[in-house]
């Protein structure tokens, strides 16, 4: 994806406008096209087809501004907010994600990210969170921006080896839980399982446990 391609900039500015009205008066312009363009920026490393890359460049600026717009209400009582983080958001963080949204309240926030996002959420993943009638439809690897970190309550690190420096000082807990994708569905599905018990406790700590 050529960030600076006339095509490129051109859905850039198509972007940066649909958002820019959506969050209108809360959030400027100029801070939507910031974040557009960092968004865009973020994602020029993986191998995409160039409209895969750019349609993950515009959720990734949605999802952040809807972040800013959360962390702007502070103070407010609101639902609590979460925030998985692992290597590539593939997998772990993907899986605990959807485990917890399955269980919290509907209004509570829950996002996944990741220090180095991979291409695409690992298929097993999806595979078996249907098994649970879980859905997992328009999930997508996405980086640990600052805006997710700021509208998080509870932030959960799952087996990352990398510094975290994103993570820019904010306290996490961290689950001890290994990635077992090399064998496939029962691989994935036994990883599946042992978030889920780590889901469940945090749910019942929390006070949110429902499903």
């Amino acid at each position: 994806m050529t960030l600076y391609a006339p095509q490129a900039l051109e859905i850039i500015d198509q972007v940066t406008r649909r958002l820019a009205a959506q969050h209108a008066p809360e959030i400027s312009e100029p801070t939507v096209r910031a974040l557009v363009l960092d968004s865009f920026r973020r994602y020029r490393h993986l191998d995409h087809p160039s409209t895969h890359g750019r349609a993950l460049a515009a959720q990734l600026a949605s999802d952040r501004l809807e972040a800013l717009r959360w962390a702007a209400r502070r103070g407010r009582p609101l639902p609590p907010s979460f925030l998985f983080v692992c290597s590539g958001n593939a997998g772990r963080s993907q899986l605990a994600a959807a485990l917890l949204r399955a269980t919290a309240p509907r209004a509570a926030r829950v996002m996944s990210a990741g220090e180095n996002p991979a291409a695409r959420v690992l298929p097993a993943v999806t595979d078996t969170l249907d098994e649970l009638g879980i859905p997992s439809f328009g999930e997508y690897p996405k980086p640990v921006t600052p805006e997710f970190v700021a509208a998080a309550d509870h932030i959960i690190v799952l087996n990352c080896d990398d510094r975290l420096e994103s993570l820019d000082g904010r306290a996490f807990r961290t689950w001890s839980i290994m990635l077992e994708s090399t064998s496939g569905r029962p691989g994935m599905r036994h990883t599946r399982d042992q978030i889920a018990e780590h889901v469940g406790a945090l749910a019942r700590e929390l006070g949110i446990s429902g499903a």
